[in-house]
């Protein structure tokens, strides 16, 4: 971490479909939006009040990227943790700016639902420009079946979802 990096973390819920930035053979790029929305109880009201909707782009890079274009769908409720960076172009003769989320882990949100995890197994040899090996644009990952968590049938979740539902 250097000094004055601004880190955060942020709850919300993917506003866009994650999209490839980059081309083959340079660094793995994904980027998208995430809304988060904060509510209160107003008690005087008895109800719950939302705020105004924060929209953050969100990138991701490396192996993050990839696994991010695998897993994570518009509307799915995810936790971003990362370092807030200003991100500055001139666009027809003006200047403009944009705060984006650098992020350093993405998870799905648990506390709204439930998911299934893989652990990829990855070569020698890191995700990055210049690595040897299979491009990871065009590569599928793979990963071991004793590592891969099964999910429960649907009938499984039901039972589930009726006996928490309490």
């Amino acid at each position: 971490m250097s000094i004055n990096e601004i880190k955060t973390t942020v709850f919300g819920f993917m506003g866009t479909q994650p999209t490839r930035l980059g081309q083959p053979g340079s660094t793995p790029v994904c980027s998208f939006r995430l809304g988060s929305t904060p509510a209160y109880y107003d008690a005087a009201a008895g109800v719950w009040k939302r705020k105004s909707t924060t929209w953050l782009t969100v990138k991701a890079f490396r192996t993050l990227a990839v696994n991010a274009l695998a897993c994570l769908h518009k509307g799915d409720p995810v936790m971003v943790t990362g370092s807030l960076v200003t991100e500055e172009w001139i666009s027809d003769g003006q200047q403009h700016s944009s705060l984006v989320l650098v992020a350093d882990g993405i998870g799905h949100d648990l506390a709204r639902g439930q998911d299934t995890f893989t652990r990829i197994r990855s070569g020698t040899a890191p995700i990055d420009e210049g690595a040897v090996g299979p491009d990871p644009w065009t590569t599928p990952l793979t990963s071991s079946p004793s590592e891969t968590a099964s999910a429960p049938s649907a009938s499984e979740r039901t039972s589930v979802e009726v006996s928490n539902a309490g």
